[in-house]
């Protein structure tokens, strides 16, 4: 399988092209899509998509517990155990697929009560959803499940760089329904056929890469009981991301309508590019961290943990002071000016990227070790505040009390409950050095972005102009302060951090 650092390294860099093409991709079709059709159309996607994730549900997250399943007998090359957890995969998968389209069609009568208002859109929503519906139960039906075996082999660069050349495709496919055919279901049908077209490939390069493991055989009854109890875990824990989710998005159009939440839909097309950035090195290292914990000491792995949340810290710091100082700008260049939210808004949707990708490092671990089952409880907790307070606040303070809703239920209950359920079950010490680090980090992000927003805000500067001038002086404010804080209170992780790039870098 190769070397953790050599394969975490493909990852990222096939990570890092994919978290620079494929947003642009997609904010060319959102573009287009308002300029064709209207901003209504972007928030009525969103609004299907979130109705389907939460659909999604019926996975109850087989594929991370067959991934986790799935590390111990790749690292002994236990060709029978990894094809009877295939062919038991596959199995659970077509169920669902199944399951998905039964589902969904009994859902299609209340879609008029979900959007609400169609006043804008000029095709008929039935049939827009049953494309959408189709193509979220197509990687189900055809060959979804072996994604499991390149995630567990450290080979995500494989999947990356197919669905990269997919998605380019279908991007072309989109563009051209849109500008040229003017023709919203031909758009939407694009997005299945490429979702037909990556299951295929799958399956070919899965047998070229790995002609040993196919599905075969049945796997024994210790294992069927593992996933089983991790599936119910990872289960509950997908129920806390449709809230995370898709509730807000619903909220938004419940409360304010399409048109608000085509507004809510591109903000978090920026959002979730940026975190998808940061998402390159903990999708990356995944694998690696879990052949890790097969083979490594909790003790070698939480040095590990310690350097990869520096390394995080920086990263996550950097792109929330970007955020800061180019959101508005570039939304005004991009959207227009009718189509900003105020900036508290805007700040909100900082604090968020920042809250949630500061647990992603500790999330990989948490993954890897399968502890969802372990912090049902927590997961149980998290979705059911965060339902209540995103629709109390939703209805007060509109699109800001659902931000903030979310914020302080992933904080609160999340971030905080995971780690100490992490710290007690596997690493056994080093909670208060791992939170006083946190702190340390968190303070110097306020810093530095305070900076950022007090100095960019004296720039007069508008459109693409005022975009480069403020890159340049958010750029020279970071490359000032963040060495300088992290060297001052982190000297041991800067140095040992360091040493770990260097190491990724010549593997």
């Amino acid at each position: 399988m190769g070397s953790r650092t050599l394969n975490s390294k493909r990852n990222i860099i096939v990570g890092s092209v994919s978290s620079c093409l494929i947003p642009l991709l997609a904010m060319v079709i959102n573009s287009a899509t308002v300029r064709y059709f209207g901003v209504e159309y972007i928030g009525l996607t969103g609004v299907f998509r979130s109705v389907l994730q939460v659909l999604n549900l019926t996975e109850l997250g087989f594929s991370s517990a067959v991934i986790v399943n799935l590390y111990k007998p790749l690292k002994d090359d236990d060709v029978a155990a990894v094809r009877g957890i295939l062919a038991y995969y596959r199995r659970v998968y077509r169920i669902i697929g199944i399951a998905i389209l039964i589902s969904g069609m009994i859902v299609c009568p209340l879609l008029d009560r979900l959007i609400g208002d169609t006043g804008g859109i000029g095709e008929n929503i039935y049939i827009l959803y049953l494309l959408y519906l189709t193509d979220t139960a197509m990687g189900f039906l055809l060959f979804g499940y072996k994604e499991a075996l390149f995630h567990a082999a450290q080979r995500l660069d494989i999947t990356k760089a197919v669905h990269i050349i997919i998605y380019i495709g279908k991007s072309i496919l989109q563009l051209a329904a849109i500008a040229v055919l003017r023709n919203f279901y031909a758009y939407a049908a694009a997005i299945a056929v490429g979702t037909v077209f990556y299951n295929l490939s799958l399956n070919i390069l899965s047998k070229k890469k790995f002609p040993q493991y196919y599905p075969d055989g049945r796997i024994d009854d210790d294992t069927r009981k593992n996933v089983r109890e991790q599936v119910v875990g990872v289960s509950v824990s997908r129920i806390l991301g449709a809230t995370r989710e898709s509730y807000p998005m619903i909220a938004v159009n419940s409360f304010l309508g399409l048109h608000t939440a085509g507004q809510y839909s591109n903000y978090c097309l920026i959002f979730s590019t940026v975190l998808g950035f940061f998402l390159i090195i903990t999708k990356a290292v995944q694998a690696s961290i879990g052949n890790s914990i097969v083979s490594e000491t909790a003790e070698k792995n939480y040095a590990d943990l310690t350097r990869m949340e520096f390394l995080q810290n920086a990263f996550i710091t950097a792109c929330a002071a970007y955020l800061v100082s180019l959101y508005q700008p570039f939304m005004k260049i991009w959207m227009g000016s009718d189509l900003v939210f105020p900036v508290p808004v805007m700040m909100l949707f900082v604090l968020y990227f920042y809250i949630l990708a500061m647990g992603e490092v500790r999330n990989a671990y948490f993954s890897a070790l399968g502890y969802w089952w372990k912090a049902r409880w927590i997961f149980i907790v998290e979705a059911l505040m965060n339902v209540i307070l995103i629709t109390g606040m939703g209805k007060l303070f509109g699109v800001a009390g659902i931000i903030l809703a979310t914020i302080i239920t992933v904080f609160f209950v999340n971030y905080i409950g995971v780690t100490n359920l992490l710290f007690r079950e596997y690493f056994g010490s080093g909670r208060n050095e791992f939170y006083r680090n946190r702190i340390i980090y968190t303070v110097a992000a306020f810093i530095i972005c305070g900076a950022v927003w007090s100095v960019c805000g004296l720039i007069p500067l508008e459109g693409a102009v005022g975009i480069i001038v403020r890159l340049a002086v958010c750029t020279l404010i970071i490359v000032i302060l963040l060495p300088g804080l992290m060297f001052l209170s982190q000297r041991k992780n800067m140095t040992e951090a360091a040493a770990f790039v260097r190491q990724i870098i010549r593997a």
